[in-house]
């Protein structure tokens, strides 16, 4: 298992291209070759068999899982103010396109492979994200949470090819007003996530907390024993300033 230093939001350059990613012209080169994967993989959407890496981001409620997928996103569009993220799994298919100077992002159909319109701007995202989740979980009989994830595709010049994969956030109790089964329901709905074997497991929690005491090790150790496929990533709790 890797373990790198502490993740803070409030540091990360969000915007800033990476153009001294690599050390070698070996490892561009299999960067640029996974890169072609990756932006295949998400061009044939589902009908693509070929198990591309991918990264799941796990962890405690707020510990600082939409914060980084913002910083890899290389931009804000506020995920943590509505907090869509304790409700429903979501995918972020990230495609590098140096002439999106301003991001471009779309969310796929609830019941096809087809994708809507751009929003714009890209802060009004998250309240996109969040009516389709309420729309959802009505549909469901007002239900807590839902374990169909929302699949939104993100061109950007300053992205990465990459798959991240934003899951809910482990709670001990239900919020007021929630199914007492919500925090069974968000356990499994993250192992079914997190449970192929080309996803990276990331797994967040705060800076202050000791590994060894971590609540969701176990989670952790039930995915994947021998921590193959698993990075720890220590965040902090202080929050992002507003632009």
């Amino acid at each position: 298992m890797l373990q790198f230093a502490n993740f803070c939001p409030e540091k990360t350059a969000l915007t800033a291209p990476c153009s001294s990613m690599f050390d070698s012209r070996e490892s561009q080169l299999r960067y640029e070759a996974y890169s072609r994967l990756q932006a295949a993989a998400v061009a044939f959407g589902e009908s693509c068999s070929l198990p591309i890496p991918e990264i799941v981001a796990i962890g405690g409620q707020s510990d600082g899982k939409s914060s980084l997928l913002e910083a890899f996103l290389g931009f804000r569009f506020n995920v943590r103010e509505v907090e869509m993220g304790t409700r429903r799994p979501l995918i972020v298919q990230m495609k590098h396109d140096p002439d999106a100077l301003e991001p471009r992002c779309r969310l796929q159909d609830e019941d096809s492979e087809e994708y809507g319109p751009a929003i714009m701007p890209e802060t009004a995202v998250a309240d996109t994200i969040m009516k389709r989740t309420q729309e959802h979980l009505h549909q469901l009989g007002d239900a807590s949470v839902s374990n169909k994830p929302i699949v939104m595709k993100a061109e950007y010049a300053y992205c990465p090819n990459l798959t991240i994969i934003d899951t809910p956030g482990f709670v001990l109790k239900g919020r007021n007003g929630e199914a007492d089964s919500t925090p069974d329901d968000i356990l499994q709905m993250v192992k079914e996530q997190a449970a192929p074997s080309h996803r990276l497991i990331l797994f967040l929690q705060q800076s202050s907390v000791e590994w060894a005491s971590s609540l969701w090790l176990r989670v952790v150790q039930e995915l994947d024993p021998q921590f193959q496929r698993t990075v720890s990533q220590p965040s902090c709790s202080d929050p992002m300033p507003a632009p």
